[in-house]
């Protein structure tokens, strides 16, 4: 893993086109945003209510346990999430729009067909641990 490159603010405001090939990316940089603290418990409920499930053809009933379902993310995502945050946090503003720009950087790098966001060297998941330990 790596740390981002500080990036331009994307706008406040989920851009449709973003999503039109990709809505799962939607629900994917909300889950991002439950992990990090940052995302209203109103809009959890709501994306609860979609029943994406069924939308996405899964078992699971849970909105986060769909879009684990869906990506096949790993058991340490929520790991690899949480440890960019703690080391690139300062770089995004303490607002809305700065926790959506953090999860949309996040996406973009994730999805990357090279991407090493969530896979773990000799050592660096405990280190990753630790550095979360240590923020709190």
């Amino acid at each position: 893993m790596w740390p981002f490159k500080k990036k331009q603010p994307k706008p406040s405001v989920r851009e449709n086109t973003r999503y039109k090939d990709n809505p799962i990316y939607l629900f994917f940089e909300d889950y991002i945003l439950d992990v990090i603290g940052k995302l209203p418990t109103d809009m959890s409920a709501s994306t609860q209510s979609m029943n994406l499930q069924q939308t996405f053809s899964t078992q699971t009933s849970e909105w986060r346990d769909v879009v684990r379902d869906v990506l096949q993310l790993s058991q340490t995502i929520d790991i690899a999430i949480l440890d960019l945050w703690v080391r690139n946090r300062t770089g995004y503003d303490d607002t809305n729009q700065g926790y959506l720009a953090f999860a949309q950087d996040f996406t973009d790098k994730y999805m990357e067909d090279d991407s090493v966001i969530d896979v773990w060297a000799d050592g660096a998941l405990e280190a990753a641990k630790e550095r979360i330990k240590q923020s709190q």
